[in-house]
C-alpha cells in the first residue's frame, strides 16, 4: 500500500456530477454527502450512553460523532503536516478530509439503543434459528449469511447504509473508495474473522451481502483483501480518545458521578509515574472554579497530548502499518496518556455504564427491539410467492391468502429499503429470504430510540396515535 493509491478519487460508480475531479474536491464532496444524509441526521436521536435523554447537553451519537471527527481531524492534520514536509504527499487536505469523514461515519450503523440493540438483534436470531422450523431451514441453507444476523454489528450495518441504502441507485452515497476503506474498522465478515486473533477480528466489519462491494473497494485502492486502510488507524484512535472522556462529562452532567470521584478513582487506578502526571493536570485544573470547566481543562490537555502521541506512533510505525503488519492502537500502551485513558475507560464502565438510569433504559431497549422483531417476523415466515403478493400490493392475492396483517406490516417499511431489497433479490433470486431479512433489519436499524419506542407501543396496542 502507498499514499498514491489509498488516497484516490475512485468510486464504485463514477460520479455523474460535473466538476473537477481533484482529490480535495472529491473528498470534500464525501463529507457533504454524509452531512446531508438522513442516517447521519438521525444520529441526533440515538443514544451515546443514555437513551431517550431529554437533557440536550448530554451527548447523542450525533454530537459524539462530531467530537470524534474533530479529534480525528486534529490527528490527521498533525500527520499530514509531517508527510508534506517529507514530500510523501503533496497536499494535506485530502488525507484530513478522508479521516474526518470516516470519523463522522463511524457510528452511522448503530441500531436504536446502541450495543444493547445490537445484542437484542443477535439474540433474537439465535433463538429463532434454534426454535423456529422455518428459520432453522433457512439457517441450514444459508449458514454463512445467517451468522451475520446472529452476530449483528452496527459497523457492518453502517457499511450497508453507505454503500447501498442511500441515494438513487445501488451504490448508496457512492463515497470515494478511500473513505469507505477508512471507515472499515474490522476488515472481515463474520465468516472470515478469527475471534481472538487480533483487534481486527474482534467484530464483523461487513455482511457477506456487501462482500463484492468491499472487495472492489480494496482492489481499486490496491489494498490487500482483509487488510485495514492505514487511515482507519487514525479514525480508531480518535474514537478511543474521545468517547470515555465525553462519557465521564455526561455522567457529571447527569449527577451520576462527581468530579471529585473521577479525580480520586482514576488517580488510584494509575501506577506511580502516571499518577504524578495525572496529579499535575488536576492541580492546574484547580485554577477554574466551575466543575465542568475543570474537567474540560483536563479533557483538552489529554486530547492534545494523546493526538500528538497518535501522530508520532503513526509516523514511527508507517512501514508496519502499510505492510499490514501493525495490529495495535496508535495510542502507545507505554505512554502516560494511554494509562490515564485506560483508567478512565475502566471508571466509566464501572460507574457510568452500570448506573441504574442507564441500565433500566437499556433493558427497556432490549424489550423494544425484541418486541419489534416479534411483530415484524410474520413477514419472514412467508414463502417467497406470498411475500411477493404482499410486496406488490396484489389486493386479490392478499385477500385470497389471508395476508391482510402482512400487507399492513410491509407498508411500514421505507421505500428506500424496499428498493434495495428488490434490486438485490432480482440479481440473486435464490437468496431472496436473506435479502428479506436485511430489509427488516435495515428498517429497524434506521429507527431512532424514540421512534422505536413509539412504534413498539403502537404495534403492541399500548398507544394508537
Amino acid at each position: 500500500m502507498k499514499y498514491g493509491t489509498i488516497i484516490s478519487t475512485e468510486r464504485l460508480r463514477p460520479t455523474t456530477t460535473i466538476r473537477e475531479h481533484d482529490l480535495t474536491t472529491e473528498t470534500e464532496s464525501d463529507k457533504a454527502r454524509v452531512l446531508f444524509s438522513a442516517p447521519f441526521r438521525r444520529l441526533q436521536k440515538k443514544a451515546q450512553v443514555f437513551p431517550l435523554e431529554s437533557n440536550a447537553a448530554v451527548r447523542s451519537r450525533l454530537t459524539h460523532s462530531l467530537e470524534v471527527a474533530a479529534v480525528g481531524r486534529q490527528i490527521a492534520q498533525k500527520i499530514a503536516k509531517e508527510l508534506v514536509h517529507r514530500t510523501e504527499i503533496a497536499d494535506s487536505d485530502p488525507l484530513v478530509n478522508i479521516v474526518e469523514c470516516a470519523c463522522l461515519l463511524h457510528d452511522i450503523g448503530n441500531p436504536p439503543f446502541g450495543h444493547f440493540g445490537e445484542a437484542a438483534i443477535s439474540s433474537w436470531f439465535k433463538n429463532n434459528g434454534a426454535e423456529s422450523k422455518s428459520f432453522e431451514l433457512h439457517r441450514k441453507n444459508f449458514t454463512p449469511y445467517y451468522l451475520d444476523f446472529e452476530n449483528f454489528d452496527g459497523n457492518a450495518q453502517g457499511l450497508r447504509i453507505i454503500t447501498k441504502l442511500q441515494g438513487e441507485d445501488q451504490y448508496g452515497l457512492n463515497l470515494t473508495c478511500s473513505t469507505i476503506a477508512a471507515y472499515l474498522k474490522y476488515p472481515h465478515s463474520e465468516s472470515t474473522r478469527e475471534a481472538g486473533k487480533n483487534n481486527f477480528h474482534k467484530k464483523p466489519g461487513y455482511f457477506l451481502t456487501e462482500d463484492d462491494s468491499i472487495k472492489a473497494t480494496w482492489d481499486k485502492l490496491e489494498i490487500p483483501h482483509h487488510v485495514r486502510s492505514p487511515l482507519t488507524f487514525i479514525m480508531e484512535a480518535a474514537d478511543d480518545i474521545a468517547y470515555c472522556l465525553s462519557d465521564i462529562e455526561d455522567g457529571i452532567e447527569k449527577n451520576i458521578i462527581t468530579l471529585d470521584q473521577v479525580l480520586i478513582e482514576i488517580g488510584n487506578a494509575l501506577d506511580s509515574d502516571a499518577q504524578i502526571h495525572w496529579q499535575e493536570m488536576v492541580l492546574k485544573a484547580e485554577q477554574y472554579k466551575n466543575i465542568i470547566n475543570k474537567f474540560i481543562y483536563i479533557r483538552t490537555n489529554l486530547i492534545n497530548r494523546a493526538t500528538t502521541i497518535a501522530k508520532e506512533s503513526f509516523i514511527e510505525n508507517s512501514a508496519a502499518i502499510f505492510s499490514g503488519n501493525f495490529h495495535e492502537t496508535l495510542i502507545t500502551k507505554s505512554s502516560l496518556e494511554y494509562k490515564i485513558l485506560k483508567a478512565a475507560r475502566g471508571f466509566v464502565a464501572l460507574k457510568v455504564y452500570t448506573s441504574r438510569e442507564a441500565e433500566v433504559i437499556e433493558l427497556s431497549g432490549n424489550s423494544i427491539i425484541t418486541g419489534l422483531l416479534d411483530k415484524l417476523s410474520p413477514l419472514l415466515e412467508l414463502d417467497t410467492e406470498s411475500f411477493q403478493i404482499v410486496l406488490n400490493k396484489d389486493t386479490d392475492g392478499i385477500k385470497e391468502n389471508g395476508l391482510q396483517i402482512h400487507s399492513r406490516l410491509i407498508n411500514l417499511l421505507p421505500s428506500q429499503c424496499k428498493k434495495s431489497y428488490k434490486h438485490e433479490a432480482s440479481i440473486k433470486p435464490d437468496m431472496e429470504w436473506i435479502y428479506r431479512v436485511h430489509l427488516i433489519i435495515d428498517y429497524l436499524s434506521g429507527m431512532t430510540d424514540d421512534f422505536a419506542l413509539e412504534m413498539y407501543q403502537k404495534l403492541m396496542g399500548i398507544r394508537t396515535t
